[in-house]
C-alpha cells in the first residue's frame, strides 16, 4: 500500500485553516501546541483474539472512512487537504508482549502514557493511529486509538469502533464483510460546501442572526486576557442508581432527553458562578443525520448557546427552554470559528472561543461496546488520561451512563474537565456539588 495521497488536493475549511493557522503558531511553545490536542480511548479486546484478522477488519474500515486517510498540507498561507487511497503504512503497530511482563495493565498504563507525550507533525501524514497490544500469557488485548480533535472527536472514534466490531466479527466468521452501517464522512465535500454556504445569502442572513444574538453579550465586550497553561484535570461523580431513574422519568415527562437535566444543572451552577443570569454555553452540534439524528461521521463542530434562565424555575422547566435554546441556536447554525471570527475579532488569535464554558452530550454508550457476538471491546476507564495541553474552555461537561449492558439500572456519571493552569480543584468540585444538589432535588 502507498502512504502518498493520490487524491486531488483541496482548500480546508475556513475553521480547520484557523485552527492549522494556531498549531503552526504555537508550535515552538510545548505547554501551548495544539499538537497535543488529541484524545487516546483505549479498550481491552474481549472475547476471541486473532491478530491477523483484527488488522483485516482495521484495513477494510480505513479504506471507508476518509478520517483515517485524511492529511493536510500547506504551501505558503494557504491550506489544503487531500484523502490517500489507501491507508499509510504503519498506521497499525502490533507489539506482542511475552511471559516477563507480569501485569498487562501496568504495561499497558506506560504505554499509553508515553504515547500521549508524542505529538502529531499535522502535516503530510494521517492524524490518527491505532496500536494493538497482545499480551498472550495473560489472554489479553488491548487496542489504542490516537487521533487529533481537527479529523475525530470523541464521538466519531465510537462510530468507528461499531463499525470495526461489524467488520471483525464477520473475519471471525469467515463471511464477506458487510459495508459499515453509517455514513463516513466525506472531509473535502464538507468543506467544500462550508466554504460555499458561508459566502450565500443564507450564510450571509445567518450570520446577521448570530450578531444580533451574541454581540450585546458582556463577555463579547470583553478581550480574553492570556491565560497561565497547564494540563486539563477533572472532576467525577456518579448520581445514584435511585436518583439517575428519578431524571429518567422526568425527562420522559417533560418530553426532553435526560442529558438536558444535566445541562439545565451544569447553566443554574455556572449562574451561581458567574453571578450572572446570562450564561452562554458552546454545546456540541455533532456529527448527527439532521433528518433522524443517526451518527453518521467522525466531526463535529460547536454552537454556542445564550441562556437567560429563570433560576426560580423548576429543573424540568429550565431544561424544557434550554432544548429550546439550543434547537434555535443549531437552526442557525454556522461554522463555530467563522462566528468567532466575525463577532469578536480581538478574541481570534488569542483564545478559542468566545465562551468560556462547554456542554458535551456523550451518547448513550456503555463502558462495554458488543453487539451480541464473540467480540466486545471493554473500555479500559482506569487506564485513561486527559491528553489536553490547552483547552478554550474553563469547564468542560461531559455526561455519560454506567451500568451493565443486561439490567436496566444505569447511572448518571459526570465529568467536569477544567483548566487546570487556570482554576482550582475546589471552584470546579463547587460547581458540581452544586448541580448535583440541584438533580438531587429535581
Amino acid at each position: 500500500m502507498s502512504p502518498n495521497p493520490t487524491s486531488m488536493l483541496a482548500p480546508v475549511g475556513k475553521h480547520t485553516a484557523h485552527y492549522l493557522d494556531v498549531v503552526e503558531k504555537f508550535r515552538a511553545d510545548p505547554e501551548r501546541s495544539y499538537h497535543h490536542h488529541h484524545l487516546m480511548i483505549n479498550f481491552q479486546i474481549l472475547g476471541p483474539f486473532d491478530a491477523a484478522k483484527f488488522k483485516a477488519a482495521l484495513h477494510k474500515l480505513a479504506k471507508v472512512q476518509p478520517a483515517f486517510r485524511l492529511s493536510f498540507q500547506k504551501a505558503g498561507p494557504a491550506w489544503t487537504q487531500s484523502i490517500a487511497d489507501e491507508p499509510a503504512n504503519g498506521f497499525i503497530e502490533h507489539k506482542t508482549f511475552g511471559p516477563e511482563v507480569t501485569n498487562w495493565r501496568n504495561t499497558t498504563r506506560d504505554l499509553i502514557i508515553a504515547e500521549n507525550e508524542i505529538a502529531f507533525r499535522m502535516t503530510g501524514e494521517p492524524l490518527i493511529k491505532f496500536t494493538i497490544l497482545e499480551f498472550p500469557t495473560h489472554n489479553a488485548a488491548v487496542f489504542l486509538t490516537k487521533f487529533h480533535h481537527i479529523v475525530c472527536d470523541g464521538w466519531g472514534i465510537l462510530v468507528a469502533l461499531s463499525q470495526l466490531l461489524a467488520l471483525y466479527e464477520a473475519e471471525l466468521q469467515g463471511v464477506n464483510a458487510p459495508a459499515p452501517a453509517m455514513q463516513p464522512s466525506d472531509f473535502l465535500a464538507i468543506a467544500a460546501a462550508e466554504n460555499a454556504f458561508l459566502a450565500s445569502k443564507d450564510g450571509e442572513k445567518r450570520m446577521a442572526w448570530w450578531r444580533k444574538y451574541l454581540s450585546d453579550h458582556a463577555f463579547i465586550q470583553k478581550p480574553l486576557a492570556e491565560r497561565p497553561q497547564g494540563r486539563l484535570a477533572a472532576c467525577i461523580d456518579h448520581l445514584s442508581f435511585e436518583t439517575s431513574a428519578k431524571l429518567f422519568k422526568l425527562a420522559e415527562q417533560k418530553g426532553v432527553h435526560f442529558s438536558y437535566l444535566i445541562h439545565a444543572a451544569f447553566t443554574k451552577a455556572l449562574a451561581t458562578w458567574t453571578k450572572s443570569d446570562d450564561v452562554m454555553v458552546t454545546f456540541v452540534k455533532a456529527n448527527r443525520n439532521d433528518a433522524n439524528s443517526a451518527v453518521v461521521g467522525n466531526f463535529a463542530d460547536w454552537v454556542t448557546v445564550r441562556h437567560q434562565l429563570d433560576l426560580k424555575a423548576p429543573l424540568g422547566d429550565i431544561a424544557k427552554a434550554a432544548e429550546h435554546d439550543v434547537n434555535q441556536a443549531k437552526e442557525n447554525y454556522l461554522p463555530y470559528w467563522h462566528i468567532v471570527e466575525q463577532i469578536c475579532p480581538h478574541q481570534y488569535f488569542n483564545d478559542f472561543g468566545i465562551t468560556p464554558y462547554s456542554f458535551d452530550f456523550m451518547p448513550e454508550f456503555n463502558p462495554k461496546i458488543d453487539f451480541g457476538g464473540k467480540a466486545s471491546f471493554l473500555l479500559l476507564r482506569d487506564l485513561e488520561v486527559f491528553p489536553f495541553r490547552l483547552t478554550a474552555t474553563d469547564i468542560f461537561c461531559r455526561t455519560t451512563l454506567v451500568g451493565d449492558l443486561d439490567k436496566k439500572e444505569r447511572k448518571i456519571e459526570i465529568f467536569l474537565i477544567y483548566h487546570g493552569g487556570y482554576l482550582k480543584e475546589d471552584q470546579v468540585r463547587g460547581v458540581l456539588n452544586e448541580m448535583k444538589a440541584a438533580l438531587e432535588a429535581a
